[in-house]
C-alpha cells in the first residue's frame, strides 16, 4: 500500500529505530545502563551463617520444677475405676445402638392441634358472647405451648384465634362500655 503523498513509506529514510529529527539531524541516545549492579553467581563467603552452637538444657536460671511441686498428690494419679472415656467398638463411628447425647428425641405427633382449632371456633362465639373471647385466648396460648412441645400443626390457627378472641374481647367490652354510658 501506499502512503498520503505517493511513497510506500518503506525507504532507508523511515527506519522506526533510528527516526530523524526536523533538518535531518537524528538524536544520540545514551547507551542504557541497568539501574542496579547483576546479582553475582556466587553467594558470598561464609553463606548461610554458621549456626548457633546448642543452649546447655534447662537454661541458667531454670533449674526445673520449683520445691514442692513434684506431682500430683497421692490418690490423685487418674480417674477411678470405670470412668474413663467409652471405649469405641474398633471404627472411626460409634456403636450402632448410640443414640446420641441428647436423650431420647420427643416424638412427633401428626395431625393438627386440637386446643389451636377449638381456640379458633370459640374465638367467633366471642362474636356472640363476651366468655368465648376469654377462652379462645387461654386455649390459643396452651395450644401454642403444647405446639411447641410437640412440633405438631396449628400455629398459625393457635394464633389466629388468640388474636381473633383478643379482637371480639375489645369491641365486645366496648359495645359494653357504651350500652352502660347510654342508659
Amino acid at each position: 500500500m501506499t502512503a498520503p503523498g505517493g511513497s510506500s513509506g518503506e525507504d532507508a529514510r523511515d527506519d522506526g529505530a533510528n527516526p530523524t529529527g526536523a533538518g535531518g539531524w537524528a538524536p544520540q541516545q545514551p547507551a542504557w545502563d541497568a539501574p542496579w549492579d547483576p546479582p553475582g553467581a556466587l553467594p558470598p563467603t561464609g553463606y548461610p551463617p554458621p549456626a548457633y552452637p546448642p543452649l546447655p538444657y534447662p537454661p541458667s536460671g531454670y533449674g526445673g520444677a520449683p520445691p514442692g511441686y513434684g506431682g500430683p498428690p497421692p490418690g490423685y494419679g487418674g480417674p477411678p475405676p470405670g470412668y474413663g472415656p467409652p471405649p469405641y467398638p474398633g471404627g472411626y463411628y460409634p456403636a450402632p445402638d448410640y443414640q446420641g447425647g441428647y436423650g431420647p428425641q420427643p416424638t412427633t405427633q401428626s395431625g393438627t392441634n386440637g386446643m389451636a382449632i377449638a381456640a379458633l371456633i370459640s374465638s367467633f362465639t366471642g362474636l356472640f358472647c363476651c366468655i368465648g373471647g376469654i377462652v379462645a385466648i387461654a386455649l390459643g396460648v396452651i395450644a401454642l405451648d403444647q405446639i411447641k412441645r410437640t412440633r405438631q400443626d396449628g400455629y398459625a390457627i393457635a394464633v389466629a384465634g388468640i388474636v381473633i378472641g383478643s379482637a371480639t374481647l375489645i369491641v365486645a367490652l366496648i359495645v359494653g362500655i357504651f350500652a352502660m354510658h347510654s342508659s
